[in-house]
């Protein structure tokens, strides 16, 4: 019986492994690539555009930014096209300080995926 109980754990640890390695490209999706402003920035002008390239396609669901004086109007609004870039103009001049960009889509293989960049406009 010892070396049945020896041989438990390598069993198990085995099994997590090759589970583990099965489960990885399953959870692997291209999220973005770049950002437009660059991610951290510090811009001297309000930027003419604002948005996000993937490495793959992406149906892009929300896309809010926000700044010192509140959530920032845009002129677009995300549709139901599966993309591979999606920008926006800000509505409006921005004003110095920092911005938050959030969104949210669906990988092409459907899965939710949400990520976020900042960045800021000098005074």
């Amino acid at each position: 019986m010892q070396k049945k109980t020896r041989s438990l754990p390598i069993v198990h640890a085995t099994l997590a492994t090759l589970l583990i390695s099965l489960a990885i490209p399953a959870l692997a999706h291209e999220g973005r690539t770049s950002t437009s402003p660059k991610d951290g920035d510090t811009v001297q002008d309000s930027p003419a555009k604002i948005g996000i390239e993937f490495g793959d396609v992406m149906r892009i669901t929300q896309f809010e930014v926000t700044g010192p004086n509140g959530s920032v109007p845009l002129d677009g609004q995300p549709g139901s096209e599966q993309v591979e870039r999606y920008f926006v103009k800000p509505g409006e001049v921005l004003s110095a300080g920092n911005y938050q960009v959030h969104w949210r889509g669906l990988s092409d293989d459907g899965h939710m995926m949400s990520d976020g960049f900042n960045f800021s406009i000098e005074p």
